[in-house]
Order: C-alpha cells, then structure tokens, then sequence
C-alpha cells in the first residue's frame, strides 16, 4: 500500500493530507475572508466559491502557532470533509509525494491520548519528516460548533 499527500508548510514545518481527500488549492488573495462574529478564534470566516460559501479555518490558530497575518504566498487547501467542502489557511502548498506503508509511522500513543488525534502518523521522505493530518478529524469539534451557530 502506499499513500499520495500533499505537503504544506505551516511555520516552517511539514505537514501532508492524502490527495484523496482535497478538493482544490485556492490562492488566498483571490477571496475577500468574511469573518463570522462569536465563532471559533481557528475559524477565520467565509468565502464564496463558485457561488457556494465555503468555511475556512486558520490551522496556525488550531496548532497554537504564532499568528500571522495571510501573506500573498499563503494558499486555501479545500479539503472534502464533513461532507462538505472546508478550507484550511497554510503558509505554502509546496510537493505531492507518495509515501509506502514503510516509510510511515503511527502516531505514537502518547499524542493520541492528548486529543490531537487528528495526526494519523509521521511520513518518512529521505531527511524530511511530515506530520500526516486526518480531514474529517481535524476541525471535528470546530466543525460541529460552526453547524450549530448556522442552523440557529
């Protein structure tokens, strides 16, 4: 087995989610973020997508990295998650790799056990580790919120 991922940087890390799962890579100065007042801080607002709005959230918030403010270089990941389609900020979108089952680690146990169970493993690329992300898993609780404060 192996799996396809694309790589983004977030504060100079690297992190993947399996190709599958994306739905596009948008650059962020295309689209004007609506903010949505008494939200989530990780969840930066709305856009519109093709006539859809589409929910983007900040993962530099969601990791408790410092915040910045998007760049010219910063890029939306559509992700197909909560059957739905939602966007995360990143810094950079920067490879596409495949990675075999050996050349990937399980997240180890005591990371799991402090609700990031959003990190499915570490990829292993020659010297670069990558931090491989769950979609459906990693914006849950956020998800979640946000349906609740719509469908008020």
């Amino acid at each position: 087995m192996s799996i396809q991922l694309v790589i983004f940087e977030l504060d100079h890390e690297e992190y993947g989610i399996a190709v599958s799962a994306v739905n596009g890579i948008l650059r962020s100065s295309k689209f004007q973020i609506q903010k949505l007042p008494g939200t989530d801080k990780s969840i930066e607002g709305m856009i519109n997508l093709r006539g859809q709005v589409n929910y983007i959230f900040n993962l530099r918030t969601k990791f408790k990295l410092i915040e910045q403010a998007i760049s010219l270089e910063s890029k939306f990941i559509m992700l197909n998650a909560h059957e739905s389609t939602i966007g995360c900020i990143v810094d950079e979108v920067t490879d596409i790799v495949k990675l075999n089952d050996e050349d990937v680690q399980e997240a180890p146990s005591f990371i799991s056990n402090v609700n990031i169970n959003y990190i499915i493993g570490i990829g292993k690329l020659e010297d670069r580790m990558i931090i491989i992300l769950d979609p459906e898993k990693i914006f849950a609780t956020e998800y979640a919120t946000l349906q609740n404060a719509v469908s008020l």
